[in-house]
Order: C-alpha cells, then sequence, then structure tokens
C-alpha cells in the first residue's frame, strides 16, 4: 500500500496553483514566405520575407517584410514600398512597378537564405556599382572584373548577410531601364535601418532632369498580434487623428530633427523613426507640378489598403494623399506608418531653373543615390538580454507520504521562461541537507537527472521514495537544480518522505491477541 500527496503537479496545473510564465513569441510564416531568424542560435529579429514578385499590392511593393519579431515581441505585420514613382522635368512622368526581380550580384551561399558574404564582400546591385556621372554598367554583373565566379554570381530574389552584428536584407528590382535597390539592415541593438537606391542600367533618360519618389509603409503592431493597437505621435506628442507632415532638421526639441514615433501605450515598447542625412536633400515638390507634397503619412490601418489607390496606372502621376489621410481617427486602432525619400537625377546645364554655366549644379545623373531613415527602439524592450534562458520550478517543494516498506513519488515543473530561444540546460543531484553539500540520498532518487529546456517549454522531474529501509517518521533532504541561468544557477526543492506504518502489519499483529 502507498499514500500520495494528493496535489500532483497535474492537478496544481487544472486548479491554477501554477501560473505559466508570459512567453515571448515568433512568427509562423506560410504560403510564399520564408523565416529568417538572426542570430540562429538565440534570435534577436525573426520576420517572414518576400521578393519583391510575391509581394502584395498593385504591381508589387518590393522587398516585402512580414510578421517582424524583436527579442520576441512583435513589432509590424508588414513593410513595403507600394508607391513608386519617376517624374521628369517634362510632361513624362511614371508609376513605377514594384514586382519585376532583377539580377544582383552575391555569394551563393547568402542568395534567398541566411549566409555570410565571401565574394563580393556584400550583395552588389546595379546602385552600389553606380558612381559615375554619366556612365552606365549595364545588368549584372556590372561589369565587374571576374564574375561571376565559382562562389558569386547573378541571381534575383533576396540575399541574406550575416553581418556579426546586423544582419542585411538586399534585392533589386526594375521598371523598365530602372534598376531599383531595396535594402532591410537590422541590427543587434534593435535599430531598423530601410534604404532605397535608385538606378539606372543603360543611361536612358540621362539628358533630362527628373525625381524619383519612393514610399515606405510600415504597418505597426507593437506588443499587439490581435488588436494592433499602438499610438502614433510627433516630437512624442500623440496624435488622434491621420495627419500628413513634413520633415524639419531642426523641428525637434532643442532645435533637433523632427520625429515620429509609435509605441504600445502599455508596454513602453516603442519605435522612433528619425530622418536619414540625405533625405532632407530633395524638399517635397522640388519639380513645382504638385505631384508629391508630404513626407509623412499617419494613418488608420486597413487590410488591403496599401496605396493612395487600389490599381496603378503607369501615367498617374501624382500621389493622393487625401486617399488615405481623410480624417480618420487613430486613437485605440491599428496603425500605418508612411514615409517618403526622394532624390533628383540632374542632367547637365538644367538644375537650378534659369541657371546657366557655373551657377548650374553638375551632371550627376548615373551615380545612384540611397535614402532612408532609421528607426531606433525605446522602451523596457532595449534593456533584455536576448537568448538568456531562466529556470523556475513549481511547485517549489516536495512531500511524499508512503508506507513502510514501500514506494512512492511526485513531481515538479523545470521550465525555461527566458528569452525566446534560449535553451535552459540543467543537471540534477541530491543533497541530505544542503546543496552547498551535495550527496547520494539513499532513499530519495531523481528522473531525469540531466537534460535541456527550450524556451518556453517545461520538463517534469520526478523525485521517487522508496522506504523499504526506513521506519515510521519523517525525513527530509534537497533535490538541487544546477543550470545555466546566470541568475538562478542553483535552485534547491525540499523534500519531505512521511513514512508511516503499513495498516496490514497492524492487522496482522492484532489478529495473534488473546481475548
Amino acid at each position: 500500500m502507498r499514500i500520495r500527496r494528493s496535489l500532483s503537479l497535474l492537478t496544481l496545473l487544472l486548479l491554477g496553483g501554477w501560473a505559466a510564465p508570459a512567453l515571448a513569441d515568433s512568427p509562423t510564416c506560410s504560403g510564399s514566405e520564408h523565416l529568417l531568424s538572426w542570430p540562429s542560435g538565440n534570435p534577436i529579429w525573426e520576420m517572414c520575407w518576400l521578393p519583391p514578385s510575391l509581394s502584395v499590392g498593385a504591381d508589387g511593393s518590393s522587398l516585402e517584410v512580414r510578421k517582424v519579431y524583436f527579442k520576441g515581441h512583435l513589432v509590424m505585420r508588414r513593410a513595403h514600398v507600394p508607391m513608386l514613382f519617376a517624374e521628369y522635368n517634362s510632361s513624362t512622368c511614371y508609376r513605377d512597378w514594384k514586382d519585376a526581380d532583377a539580377a544582383f550580384l552575391a555569394d551563393h551561399a547568402v542568395q534567398n537564405q541566411l549566409g555570410i558574404s565571401v565574394d563580393p564582400p556584400q550583395a552588389t546591385t546595379s546602385c552600389d556599382r553606380s558612381a559615375a556621372p554619366v556612365t552606365a554598367y549595364g545588368d549584372c554583373p556590372f561589369q565587374l572584373p571576374g564574375y561571376p565566379n565559382a562562389t558569386a554570381g547573378c541571381a534575383s530574389g533576396v540575399s541574406l548577410e550575416d553581418g556579426g552584428d546586423h544582419v542585411t536584407l538586399t534585392t533589386q528590382h526594375s521598371a523598365a531601364w530602372y534598376q531599383y535597390t531595396s535594402r532591410w539592415t537590422f541590427w543587434s541593438d534593435g535599430r531598423m535601418e530601410p534604404e532605397f537606391g535608385f538606378g539606372n542600367n543603360d543611361g536612358t533618360g540621362n539628358e533630362t532632369t527628373h525625381w524619383h519618389h519612393n514610399y515606405w509603409r510600415m504597418e505597426f503592431a507593437i506588443d499587439d498580434p490581435a488588436n494592433a493597437v499602438n499610438t502614433i505621435s510627433i516630437n512624442d506628442v500623440d496624435q488622434t487623428a491621420e495627419f500628413s507632415d513634413l520633415r524639419n532638421a531642426t523641428g525637434g526639441p532643442g532645435g533637433t530633427p523632427k520625429t515620429w514615433e509609435v509605441r504600445n501605450t502599455t508596454t513602453g515598447n516603442g519605435f522612433r523613426l528619425v530622418p536619414g542625412n540625405d533625405d532632407y536633400l530633395v524638399p517635397t515638390n522640388e519639380s513645382g507640378r504638385g505631384f508629391h507634397t508630404v513626407d509623412v503619412m499617419g494613418t488608420k490601418q486597413h487590410d488591403g489598403e496599401y496605396a493612395d489607390r487600389s490599381d496603378n496606372p503607369l501615367g498617374a502621376c501624382a500621389m493622393n494623399q487625401s486617399a488615405l489621410v481623410n480624417g480618420e481617427s487613430i486613437v485605440n486602432t491599428s496603425v500605418a506608418l508612411y514615409y517618403r525619400v526622394s532624390v533628383r537625377d540632374t542632367s547637365h546645364d538644367e538644375w537650378p531653373p534659369g541657371c546657366s554655366g557655373g551657377t548650374c549644379q553638375a551632371q550627376d545623373s548615373m551615380v545612384c543615390k540611397k535614402r532612408g531613415p532609421t528607426l531606433v527602439p525605446f522602451g523596457p524592450w532595449t534593456g533584455t538580454t536576448p537568448g538568456q534562458p531562466a529556470a523556475t520550478v513549481a511547485p517549489g517543494n516536495v512531500e511524499v507520504t508512503v508506507v513502510q516498506g514501500g514506494s512512492a513519488n511526485d513531481m515538479f515543473g523545470l521550465t525555461n521562461s527566458g528569452d525566446v530561444g534560449s535553451t535552459l540546460t540543467y543537471t540534477i543531484d541530491t543533497a541530505p541537507v544542503t546543496c552547498a553539500s551535495p550527496a547520494p540520498v539513499a532513499w530519495l532518487s531523481r528522473s531525469p537527472d540531466q537534460g535541456s529546456v527550450a524556451a518556453g517549454a517545461t520538463t517534469t522531474v520526478t523525485a521517487s521514495v522508496d522506504a523499504s529501509g526506513l521506519t515510521a517518521g519523517s525525513y527530509t533532504a534537497m533535490i538541487c537544480v544546477h543550470s545555466n541561468d546566470p541568475a538562478h544557477a542553483l535552485i534547491e526543492v525540499p523534500v519531505t518522505a512521511n513514512v508511516l506504518v503499513d495498516p496490514n502489519d497492524v492487522i496482522f499483529a492484532n489478529s495473534f491477541e488473546l481475548p
């Protein structure tokens, strides 16, 4: 006969006696989406990505990242480029397409998979190659001597390069002679740097000053995958309705640049968008044609509303901000942040208007120009350490009731409540009195005595009491859990064994008593 403590581990779970810790999350990619986890062991950044040819929206939306997670926290549902324009200093203008993958040069190890670039030192697009004012370098391999070679070649899609303290996604897509570069760099400290490059593969349009306009759309959902209720601020002042805005290099507090923030008001986690230095070089409506008059838009996020219109006609020159910014409330709702960058490709003797000779800017129409902001994290998540395990046990003690000569057991859970991607490794031994002096305990054993636990998982440890050599009474000892949790490298689990006289022995003895 044996008697066990009535509240087992399972009972405690069912009765709510042990609350499982809140777990960090990670994306689940589906369909044509590809998963990026970086670093591979204890990821700081995880996301799903799509090449331009598979991106959403009318005529695509360039490199698209979805379900972006930082240290196990959701940041954005989606970030992409649904609006892209080419505007000439004449009657000509285009609303370019963003879904035609174009070949660029990259090491085979990083083409559409996470790897470390070997040769060339980083993925090279037309924009990376074009540095001469009027020279076109053609398509990949862009007249670079020695390429393609045994380790690097031309391929379309996305390169994923591990830079040690950052990971970079690069792609190139074309619209006729234009070769557009789209990059996202994700840093270990939480910074995000989107970059867009405006290139040309054959010099078409080289003799006419023209502009390119790119609009990023970032669908934020910080710490809120279900409802995606985030707040947008301008210089840390919360906004209540959709808005459009302009960059201002001295428009922030104390003459600093104006910034835009998105945050979760409950957790305090957020990102601050800071314009890049070159983003100020081309102001809104520099052409004077009235096509592009805003730098930033904060809107209510609607499923399927990616751009200012649902189609993408080639000659629709103007971006219609009123189709996106139309007075809707952005309080307690899903939000999207749009950010524009523009470049001017200047031809000879054409800029500024009315210039002549030395008053004109030098021609730079084939020099590829790259633009983009930095998104800087703020809030509690910046202070956490990714990949760190955390050991917890529940319940925190073991109590077994057993009869003489019998055996019984009880269980406790060992949980890794640490960061996403972490692994808790452990060993378990026993001690008669304190884990400072571990030693075998004849009547106590445990199983398993070593192993590992993934982030968010729980392993069950069984403590077994053998009372075959024990007399009636109470016995105590310790189970010692050693782990790689730096904060709790040792956890002591007290064990109490209550040994009872076997009732069968009492009945047998009484049967020989005389009346």
